[in-house]
């Protein structure tokens, strides 16, 4: 079931018929459990059966998630980035030179080379998630799948909307 309420920053309230159909209305005590963009609101105490179909349709969820997001990614049509993608290795630069550049701790970066001069240059992306941010769980399936990962990338540097209206 889904149902789709606007967020009023205050308070959400949960449909009766959610509960029902979530066997939630019975239950003496109920668990909300925060996911980061998520939470899971759960029956408090569960017998072992009660807990494995929650968990198989946690799994459901997450798949249908993933589905979603190879369906606006598309099948790769042979590009040459997912050809040879290879995952990237971390960019590792001390931290005295990136205080000495101005740039965040923290920050996310990126290089390039400018042709022939033998040099690397490194920088604070522009961008907040990259291909190196996505669990490989999800790498492996779009392989195995034939979805483009460059399109993937694309979506995450450019931080679009990839589920629900915009």
């Amino acid at each position: 079931m889904k149902i789709i309420k606007e967020n009023s920053n205050s308070n959400i309230i949960i449909p009766i018929k959610v509960l029902k159909a979530s066997s939630l209305l019975d239950s003496e005590d109920i668990e909300l459990k925060s996911l980061e963009n998520g939470f899971i609101l759960m029956k408090g105490t569960m017998n072992a059966m009660e807990l494995i179909k929650l968990a198989e349709g946690l799994k459901s969820l997450s798949e249908e998630l993933i589905v979603h997001l190879a369906g606006v990614c598309g099948r790769c049509l042979d590009c040459s980035y997912c050809e040879k993608f290879e995952e990237y290795d971390e960019i590792i630069v001390p931290d005295y030179l990136l205080e000495e550049a101005g740039i965040p701790i923290d920050a996310k970066l990126c290089a390039y080379t400018e042709e022939d001069s033998g040099e690397v240059v490194v920088m604070q992306a522009d961008y907040d998630y990259d291909i190196a941010d996505v669990p490989n769980f999800v790498i492996d399936i779009f392989e195995m799948s034939g979805i483009c990962i460059r399109e993937l990338e694309e979506k995450l540097m450019t931080d679009n909307i990839v589920y629900g209206d915009e």
